[in-house]
Parts: structure tokens; C-alpha cells; sequence
């Protein structure tokens, strides 16, 4: 009887050391060193858990093995930056709309600038009649001179209101695609930052995944070693076996999620392939990283969007009142210089002649277009107000929900941990009950799903902590990409 009992402690001794020698690093509590082996001769009274396992079995599952790294594979936050800023669509489209604006004020301006034409013209009569020409004092050929040409510069200075107030509202355009485009990079870098967070948490995951599924394997060895010896029940297996298979699956499942993370980085990045984190990376310094390339705004209301929207907000207004200009008459200076190539066509019988000039336009009734047109730019206004209250409101909730999902993460953190040392030490007290014969393999296994399950919650609730303080320093940031 002494001798099944030693037996029976040495394998369990080897069971819960490799149930939990991977999660043993972060476990406050420390394992003393175990001294050398009991013969089975010792008294019942030795402790149990001072026995020095022999060599723990070896595994050679293939989900044992880690995914292979993706085909690129980032260094760190400001070589994602440099891909964001060559690969992103959405910046480059940005980028393009402020070009395009630029062009809409330079082509507003070009309406108001005065403009140099130039105009030359042959003339040849085909139906000729002889008479008296008073110009020539003498019977020619009428009319007189049967041909000749003209060359012709017109010099145009339009004065209109509407159009150099029409400028300055395209100048407001510009700002307001810029103001756009800033929260388009503040938006991208928070979509980059939380993709590579996640691809960071969903490696710690397939990395926690796979040593739970090694000790569950080992354990699952030893009990079936220990069932030959007739020292396990067949039920003490199976139980075991249920835990590994459970591990299995939970290694398949991380194992897809971590490649799904890595696709969703690549799309973050604009690029149609996977793309994995360097393991040796910082997770603090990737968090330092990003928050130097963001500057924190004070309020609500100096945020790219919101202050975008203002902007928008603003060009409505100007165009309704772009419209009130158009009831004003418009002036248009000309002077044109001309040359006859026979001065006898000229006014003034030489070759050259200029004239100055002006034409005052006045649209008096046009059957109320302008009305229709002014009505239609005040609900531009309206609309324009109404999704400025909107993004406000939306920004402040976002900012509300981002500081407190940062004290909700660090309060979750804290009992993830607590929960994680409980579960240690439960399943240390557990290993040393079955040892002295006062616990069950049920015990056993359950304490270890317990540590693993706290585990994975502890890991996930990490990650989660900086993810939550990136996303609140975005919340109120305007990025620099």
C-alpha cells in the first residue's frame, strides 16, 4: 500500500508540473526548489510535493508547432506609418480632394482676372461692282478694297462682386479638405494602432493556447502511464483526454483568429497579404511610438472632424450669400487694338486704331432662378448644421466612452489578476490534496482549466488596458501621417 502511494505521488507530482511549469513565469507565487526523489521505503508522512519528478514526456503534435510568420513582418510603429503613407487610399484620396480644391480657387480666380484675346480676320468680296469711291476720289471697284484683313487685341477687366467673393469661398474649401483629410489620418492611425494590437494579443493567445495544449497532452501521458501501472481509473483518462481535446480546439481557434488578425492588418496597411508584428516588439514603446505621432487637442471642439464640419458649415453660408451678389450689375472694362492692313478700312484711315470702352450688365429678372437657386443653398446650410451637431455629438460620447473603457479595462485588469493568482493557488493546494490522497483527478483537472482560462483572460485584459489608453489619446488627437 505504501509502495502505490509513493507511485502514485511521483506521477502526479509529474502531472501538475507540467500542467503548470509554462504558466509558472507569471504566477506571483514561487515553486520551491523539489529535493531528491523518495524511496519508497520513506514514511507517509514525508511531504508529497518534495519529490523530483523524472523527465517529463515529450510531445510532438503538430499544433504544437506556431504559425509561420507572415511574409512581412513589421519592425515597428514608424515603419507602419511609412506603408499607411504610401499604401492608403483613403489618405491619397484625401490628398486629392485638397489638390482639387486648390483648383476650384484658381479657377474662380481666373473669372476675375482680366483676360487678353486676339483675333485676326480676312475679308474677300466675291460680288464687285464699279462705281464712284468717294474715299479713293475716283471710279474703282466697289466696294473698296475688294479685299484686306484685320488683326484685332481685346483687353477684357470683368468687375464683379460675386465672382472675387466667390474666390474666398473656394479658399474656405481648401481648408475645409484639409481639415477633412486630418481626421482621415487620425481615423487610419487609429485603425493601424488597433490592428496591430490585435495581432500582438492573438499571438500571446496562440502562444498560451499551445503550452496549455502541451500540458494537457503531458498530463494526459502520465495518466495513461499511470492507468497501465493500475494506479488511475479509466475515468481519470477520459477526463483528462476531455481537457486536451478542449485544448485542441481552442489551439485550432486561436490559431485562425491570429491569421484573421494578420489579413485585417494588411488591410488596415492597404495591402492584399497578411502581415505579422516583430515578437521582440515593445508593446509600451509601440503605444509611446504612436502617441508622438499625434498631437492631444483640448476639447471636443478642436477635433479634425468636428472643426471640419464647422467649416462646412461656414462654405454653405458663403455660397447663399454668393447668390445675393448676383442681384448686383456687373462691369466689364474692354480696350481693343486693332490694324487694318488697308488704312482706307480703318475709322481713322491709318492701319492702327484703339478704342477703351466699358459694358455695364444688369440681370433685372431672370424668372427666379437666383430665388430658387439661394433657397436651395440655405438648406445646404441646414443640412450642413445638422451633421455638425451630429459629429459633435458623436465626438463627445466617443471621448466620454474612450476615458471611461480606460478605467473599465485597468479595474478588469486588476481582478483578472486576482482571479489568475486564485487560480494558481488553488491549483497549487489542489496538487498537493491529491498528493496526500484527499483529492480527485476531477480536482486536478478542473484547477488547471481554471489557471488556464485566467490566464488567457489575464493576457487578453493587458492588451486590452493599452488599447484602451491608444484609443482614448486618439479620441481628441490630430495625427500626422
Amino acid at each position: 500500500m505504501l509502495k502505490r502511494s509513493a507511485l502514485g505521488a511521483v506521477c502526479v507530482t509529474l502531472l501538475s508540473s507540467v500542467v503548470f511549469a509554462q504558466s509558472a513565469p507569471r504566477t506571483e507565487t514561487a515553486r520551491p526548489p523539489a529535493p531528491a526523489a523518495a524511496a519508497p521505503g520513506n514514511s507517509a508522512g514525508q511531504n508529497a510535493s518534495e519529490v523530483e519528478p523524472p523527465p517529463l514526456p515529450q510531445n510532438d503534435d503538430p499544433l504544437l508547432v506556431p504559425v509561420a510568420a507572415a511574409p512581412r513582418v513589421l519592425a515597428g510603429w514608424q515603419e507602419a506609418l511609412a506603408l499607411l503613407r504610401t499604401q492608403s487610399t483613403a489618405l491619397q484620396g484625401a490628398r486629392t480632394r485638397i489638390e482639387r480644391a486648390k483648383a476650384d480657387v484658381r479657377t474662380a480666380r481666373g473669372r476675375g482676372l482680366p483676360t487678353l484675346t486676339g483675333e485676326g480676320r480676312y475679308t474677300n468680296h466675291l460680288l464687285r461692282n464699279e462705281g464712284y469711291n468717294p474715299l479713293a476720289q475716283q471710279s474703282t471697284s466697289l466696294p473698296y478694297p475688294p479685299s484686306f484683313w484685320t488683326g484685332t487685341l481685346t483687353l477684357s477687366v470683368p468687375l464683379s462682386a460675386q465672382t472675387w467673393y466667390d474666390v474666398g469661398t473656394a479658399k474656405d474649401s481648401v481648408r475645409t479638405a484639409t481639415l477633412n483629410a486630418k481626421e482621415v489620418e487620425r481615423q487610419q492611425t487609429r485603425e493601424l494602432a488597433a490592428a496591430i494590437i490585435r495581432v500582438i494579443t492573438t499571438e500571446r493567445l496562440a502562444e498560451v493556447s499551445r503550452v496549455s495544449l502541451g500540458a494537457a497532452l503531458s498530463t494526459l501521458k502520465l495518466n495513461q502511464r499511470r492507468a497501465a501501472l493500475g494506479a488511475a481509473s479509466a475515468v481519470d483518462v477520459l477526463r483528462v483526454e476531455q481537457e486536451a481535446v478542449a485544448s485542441r480546439a481552442q489551439v485550432i481557434d486561436t490559431n485562425e483568429d491570429l491569421l484573421r488578425a494578420r489579413e485585417q492588418l494588411g488591410e488596415a496597411l492597404f495591402m492584399a497579404e497578411p502581415i505579422s508584428v516583430d515578437p521582440n516588439i515593445k508593446l509600451d514603446s509601440l503605444a509611446e511610438d504612436a502617441v508622438r505621432s499625434c498631437s492631444r487637442q483640448t476639447g471636443v471642439e478642436l477635433r479634425p472632424d468636428v472643426v471640419a464640419g464647422n467649416a462646412e458649415v461656414d462654405v454653405a453660408k458663403r455660397r447663399v450669400k454668393s447668390v445675393n451678389y448676383a442681384f448686383l450689375p456687373t462691369l466689364e472694362g474692354l480696350s481693343q487694338l486693332f490694324y487694318y492692313s488697308n488704312e482706307l478700312s480703318s475709322p481713322n484711315r491709318d492701319h492702327v486704331a484703339w478704342t477703351v470702352g466699358g459694358v455695364i450688365r444688369w440681370n433685372i429678372f431672370d424668372g427666379g432662378l437666383r430665388y430658387a437657386d439661394k433657397a436651395a443653398r440655405q438648406t445646404d446650410v441646414a443640412l450642413a448644421e445638422q451633421r455638425v451637431r451630429d459629429v459633435e455629438r458623436r465626438a463627445r460620447i466617443e471621448v466620454t466612452q474612450a476615458l471611461r473603457a480606460i478605467q473599465v479595462a485597468e479595474a478588469g485588469l486588476a481582478v483578472s489578476q486576482r482571479t489568475r493568482d486564485i487560480a494558481a493557488e488553488t491549483a497549487r493546494l489542489t496538487r498537493i490534496g491529491y498528493l496526500n490522497g484527499t483529492g480527485t483527478s476531477f480536482d486536478l483537472v478542473d484547477s488547471a482549466r481554471r489557471l488556464r482560462e485566467a490566464e488567457i483572460d489575464f493576457t487578453l485584459k493587458e492588451f486590452e488596458v493599452v488599447r484602451a489608453k491608444i484609443a482614448a489619446f486618439l479620441a481628441l488627437a490630430t495625427c500626422n501621417v
